[in-house]
This record gives structure tokens, C-alpha cells and sequence, in this order.
């Protein structure tokens, strides 16, 4: 798609407000996906956000539309829609602004940072228990993190990351040490009881929009370990949080669902957390690879060696993972502080 305005027809988008035309379309940076936006502005300083599908009337907006709108009946916080034209592809949404909770973290002090990263915390308790025992027709809740799906992230990472953006070729020895890692690490991961998660609860998705955080790209939501959220907040790729308050975060979660301070509930907790943390920041080394290997996209060539180093620490965590150290480092990490150079 070019820079320049779409080939819409600007009456499809008048449905924002009433039947004024925008004036202006202006091309946003966009996400991982292939999906483009654009902010249209209207007369009178008004505007609303352009989610335009890259294959028009195969109708790819309708998970998007169905999460939205059960999260918004459970008063999740999620942008509203003014419009939505299938055979386009369409879809025309309140515009949030520009204060993604990645450029926020930039300009605040400690104290707002807390303050904010608690709010986020907060929300996904409550989403957790909004969407607790539902009986529901949503399509997430018949999608899981299962053996297989995150297998599959892990394969897509090997073929993109590994082969693909790092052109290393491994020994057959290597690349049975890795699977192994791999099938280790999701089966844990995939015995756990599952929660609704958003699946991309990170900086980039959640915008500052008033005096409260709301939800974008919650798409691909499914059922999975409660961890899973926490993971993409907590160790994401686009902002470095100090540990302490990474601890406390995860100490407020467990205050606030009950987890028991004492025994051993809390020690399993972060164990997951950490298992967790290592298979959703190699899935997202996976889609950087895929993005700068095949879509030719270096947006994401900045976050490769924070997401490493995320993999480097956890790994290091725990004698039982002490066998596939070695491997782990060869194949992802030293790869990814050879690519910071670039």
C-alpha cells in the first residue's frame, strides 16, 4: 500500500460523522500485520482511525469486530466504531490519539510509570474475572494456546529468525537440543488452566486515552495461561522496565487474583511466568525475522536485542533449562547482539 491516500471511495467513511466527508487521510505507522491505517481527518479538528484489510471482501475484520464487541458488552475499555463497509474491508474507529503507552513511558518519572504499569495490571485482573466461567459464543474462547499452536510460533521463528533473517544453517545435534527446548518448554506452557488473554497486551497496544488505558489489536485473543498477558507486558520488546517494579507488578497480579503469599503457589507463579516469558519473546524474535527477511520492514530491528537479552536472562534462571543454555545462546542470542551492530 503507498504512502499516499487509499483508493477509497471517502464516502464509505462518512459514516463517522454523519455525512461529512474527511477532508485528509493521513498513513500510520502500522503493526506486524499486513493491515494498514490511517487517521481521516473532518471538518471542525475532528477525526477517527481507518482499519483497511489488505484483501477487500474476504471479510478478515470480522474477528476483530467480534472481540471488540465482546469486550466492549463486558465495559472493557476498546475504541468504539463508527463504520464498517465489508467489501471493502473497511472498518472506521474512534480515534485514541497518539499517547501508545510505549512513547508515554519515554516522557514520565518513576512514579507515573508505576502508576500507569499498575493500571495496566489492574486491567487485565479485570478482564480475567469479566470474562471468568462465561458460557460464550466469542471465538477466542474456542481457540487455545495448545502443544500445537505454540509449537507452530516456535517453528515460524526457527525457519524466520534463525534461517531466515540470521542465514544460520544448524548441525543436526543443534537442532535437536533446540526442538527439544521448544516441545519442553510448550508442553509446560500448555498444561496450564487457561484464562482469556488478549494475546498482544504489550506498549503498543494500549493507549493512553484520557485518564485510562484502552485495548487495541485484541484480534487473535485466546484462551491461554494467565501468565501469558503478563508476559507481553512485562517483558516487551519496545520498553526495558526495572525489575523491582517488574516484581512488584507481578506481586500486585497475585494480590489481586488471590494467589496465597505463602506455600509454594507464588514460586510456581513466576516459574510460569518466566517459562512463559521465554516462548513469547522467541515467538516475537520469529516475527521480527519475518518482518525484516521477507516484508523487508526494519521497525522492528531496535526491539531484536532487548527480546534477546529477555531470553538470556530467563534461561538462566532455572537448573532444569541448564542443557539447552548453550544452544539457546548460539542459535538466538549471540545472533541477535551481532545483529544490534547492523
Amino acid at each position: 500500500m503507498p504512502d499516499h491516500e487509499p483508493d477509497i471511495d471517502k464516502r464509505a467513511l462518512s459514516a463517522a460523522w454523519g455525512t461529512e466527508l474527511p477532508l485528509s487521510l493521513e498513513k500510520l505507522a502500522g503493526d506486524a500485520s499486513t493491515r494498514v491505517y490511517f487517521r481521516a481527518m473532518y471538518p471542525r479538528k475532528r477525526s477517527a482511525i481507518v482499519m483497511l484489510q489488505p484483501h477487500r471482501g474476504r471479510d478478515e475484520e470480522a474477528a476483530f469486530l467480534e472481540i471488540r464487541e465482546f469486550l466492549e458488552g463486558l465495559d472493557l475499555p476498546v475504541p468504539r466504531v463508527y463504520a464498517h463497509d465489508r467489501l471493502l474491508g473497511l472498518v472506521v474507529l474512534e480515534d485514541l490519539g497518539d499517547d501508545h503507552l510505549e512513547s508515554v513511558v519515554e516522557r514520565v518519572d518513576q512514579t507515573h510509570l508505576k502508576k500507569i504499569y499498575g493500571d495496566a495490571v489492574h486491567l487485565l485482573v479485570k478482564m480475567r474475572r469479566a470474562t471468568r466461567n462465561l458460557a460464550s459464543g466469542c471465538r477466542a474462547f474456542h481457540l487455545a494456546f495448545d502443544v500445537k499452536k505454540l509449537m507452530e510460533e516456535m517453528e515460524f521463528f526457527f525457519a524466520h529468525f534463525v534461517k531466515g533473517l540470521c542465514k544460520i544453517q544448524p548441525t543436526a545435534a543443534a537442532s535437536t537440543v533446540l526442538e527439544d527446548f521448544f516441545i519442553n518448554i510448550c508442553t509446560i506452557l500448555a498444561a496450564q488452566p487457561r484464562i482469556f488473554t488478549h494475546r498482544d497486551f504489550h506498549s503498543r497496544n494500549l493507549i493512553l486515552h484520557g485518564d485510562r488505558l484502552v485495548m487495541i489489536d485484541f484480534q487473535d485473543a485466546r484462551m491461554g495461561p494467565a501468565q501469558y498477558d503478563l508476559a507481553s507486558l512485562l517483558r516487551d520488546s519496545y520498553v526495558t522496565l526495572p525489575e523491582e517494579l517488574i516484581e512488584e507488578l507481578l506481586t500486585a497480579y497475585m494480590d489481586e487474583v488471590g494467589i496465597a503469599a505463602s506455600g509454594s503457589s507464588r514460586e510456581r507463579f513466576r516459574y510460569i511466568f518466566d517459562v512463559m516469558s521465554l516462548q513469547r519473546n522467541i515467538k516475537a524474535l520469529g516475527t521480527f525475522g519475518y518482518q525484516l527477511s521477507v516484508r523487508g520492514c526494519d521497525r522492528y530491528l531496535s526491539s531484536i536485542p532487548r527480546t534477546a537479552a529477555y531470553v538470556s536472562q530467563n534461561i538462566s534462571r532455572y537448573k532444569e533449562l541448564a542443557r539447552f543454555r548453550s544452544v539457546v545462546q548460539e542459535l538466538i542470542c549471540a545472533p541477535s547482539k551481532e545483529l544490534s551492530l547492523i
